[in-house]
C-alpha cells in the first residue's frame, strides 16, 4: 500500500477524537511524494485553550497519536497536534511554514463541512 491508501484510514480513525480540521501537508499533499515519504498531518482538537504545560500538551497530543498508532505500525507518519487556540497562534505567527501549510496543505477534513478529497 502506499501512503495515499492510507489517508481514508487515517482520517476514519482520527474522527473518533472529534477533530476540528485534518491537514495534510508535504510531500503527498504536494503531489511529489517518494518512496521515503511519510504522510505529515497535522489534526487541530476542538480544544479551546493553550496547553498550560509540557504534561498537558503531551496528554492532547497521546489521545490522537493512540488514534492512529495501528496505522502509523505500517506506514510512517508525521504527527503535528494543535488545540484550536495554538492553531490560532500558529497562523497570526505567519512563519514561512504556517504560510506553506496553509496554502499548499490539502484539507481532509472539517467539523462542519466533512470531506475527503483524496
Amino acid at each position: 500500500m502506499s501512503g495515499l491508501d492510507y489517508i481514508p484510514l487515517l482520517v476514519e480513525s482520527l474522527k473518533s477524537t472529534q477533530p476540528e480540521k485534518i491537514i495534510l501537508f508535504g510531500s503527498y499533499a504536494y503531489g511529489n511524494p517518494n518512496e521515503d515519504s511519510d504522510l505529515d498531518i497535522l489534526v487541530v482538537t476542538g480544544d479551546n485553550y493553550i496547553p498550560a504545560s509540557f504534561s498537558e500538551k503531551s496528554k492532547i497530543y497521546l489521545r490522537i497519536a493512540c488514534a492512529v498508532s495501528d496505522i502509523k505500525k505500517k506506514f510512517p507518519i508525521d504527527l503535528i497536534v494543535h488545540t484550536k487556540e495554538m492553531h490560532k497562534k500558529f497562523i497570526e505567527i505567519n512563519s514561512l511554514f504556517a504560510r506553506e501549510l496553509l496554502t499548499k496543505g490539502k484539507v481532509l477534513y472539517e467539523k462542519n463541512n466533512e470531506r475527503l478529497d483524496t
